[in-house]
């Protein structure tokens, strides 16, 4: 317990010096709009992420098919959470190459030689 909130703790303080850091470089006013506007993104992709799970979840005989959109969901949080850090890691959950998985349809394909 305690190991996770040194943890945390220095998550949050690397997060507030980098934004620092940034804020030096560009100014306080175009940190704080990419803050606001990267929250926003995260809230408006977790809300599109809910409904989908919810389509999923209550769709007639429609099993969750797919990636569940743990990973999106996860990234739309970061996205939220303010600092540099959190966004980075956000973006590469985004674009990290997933390959889709396909529902099982009970056929095996390949090659046969019938013997007698």
């Amino acid at each position: 317990m305690k190991n996770l909130l040194f943890i945390l703790l220095g998550f949050s303080f690397l997060e507030i010096y980098f934004l620092i850091k940034l804020a030096d470089h560009i100014g306080g006013l175009p940190v704080m709009l990419l803050l606001a506007a990267s929250a926003f993104a995260g809230w408006q992709l977790i809300k599109s992420e809910f409904h989908v799970l919810l389509n999923r979840a209550f769709a007639p005989s429609s099993p969750f098919l797919g990636e569940f959109p743990a990973t999106r969901l996860i990234a739309g949080i970061l996205l939220i959470i303010p600092g540099i850090i959190s966004d980075i890691v956000a973006i590469v959950l985004l674009l990290w190459p997933r390959k889709p998985q396909e529902p099982d349809s009970g056929i095996i394909e390949g090659r046969f030689h019938r013997m007698d």
